[in-house]
């Protein structure tokens, strides 16, 4: 059997119930030699995935797996919780909503809720686009830290922005200075930029335990439906439930902001 496929059977231990494990317990149990048994777990302690008692000697589950356990638990909460906000903004705007995230300089789409209006913006779950030039990619960039930001885009502001960039800014500056404006304003706004026709709002929170980032944004046809009235009052709605769930999982960003500016 292969490295892996042992170590899977290590784990498999203590999935069905045991909190630790001797060396002669896990030989046994694992019917293994006892030198295949003490390299495998030897291994295993060396890379984190099993840890030793200084005193015992025995051997329990290591920290990166309860880590690893923690940070899947936390972004599946916090997936759950976005659906939740995003079936409302579906349902009370009555416009496409969409969860994303940020990969580099790209978002990438987790899911989409299609409204009831008869014309709709759709773009697939797994759809990526370049978020200097979108709503969501601009509310996901404003919430980066300085040191993530600049890893994107450098700490020059004369700097040419990337040829990809299709935020119709020419320096990474005024590019900054957007993030900047949409940090203040807690939500961002793009009506006919990168993709002409189409505007959308967004805004983003960010799990305080494992970083996380989720974009939260509603889409529309911007010559049919981007009327003042209309846009003034998804502007609102974006703010109050995008707000209410940074509060709920206990965003900084989110603390003791007024439901809409």
């Amino acid at each position: 059997m292969s490295i892996l496929g042992n170590v899977q059977r290590v784990l498999a231990l203590f999935a069905a119930g045991a909190t630790d494990l001797s060396f002669t317990e896990a030989a046994t149990q694992l019917d293994l030699p006892k030198s295949s048994t003490s390299h495998l777990l030897n291994q295993m302690a060396r890379y984190g995935l099993l840890d030793q008692h200084p005193a015992t000697r025995r051997y329990r589950p290591g920290a990166l797996l309860g880590q690893a356990a923690h940070a899947a638990y936390a972004s599946s909460a916090l997936d759950d919780a976005c659906r939740e906000v995003l079936e409302r903004l579906s349902a009370r705007s009555g416009l496409t909503a969409y969860l994303s995230t940020l990969s580099g300089h790209e978002t990438v789409v987790l899911q989409r809720l299609n409204g009831h209006f008869p014309v709709q913006v759709l773009s697939s779950p797994g759809s990526r686009r370049d978020a200097t030039g979108t709503a969501m990619g601009r509310a996901l960039l404003s919430r980066l830290s300085e040191p993530e930001r600049t890893a994107l885009f450098g700490t020059d502001a004369a700097a040419p922005l990337p040829p990809t960039s299709q935020s119709g800014f020419a320096r990474v500056g005024e590019l900054a200075q957007c993030l900047a404006d949409v940090a203040q304003a807690r939500h961002a706004v793009v009506v006919d930029g990168a993709m002409p026709g189409i505007g959308a709002i967004a805004a983003a929170v960010r799990s305080p335990l494992d970083g996380e980032l989720r974009g939260l944004c509603i889409s529309f046809v911007s010559g049919l439906q981007a009327d003042p009235a209309h846009l003034e009052g998804w502007r609102r709605l974006v703010q109050e439930e995008v707000g209410a769930l940074g509060r709920r999982i206990g965003d900084p960003f989110w603390r003791a902001v007024p439901v809409a500016a």
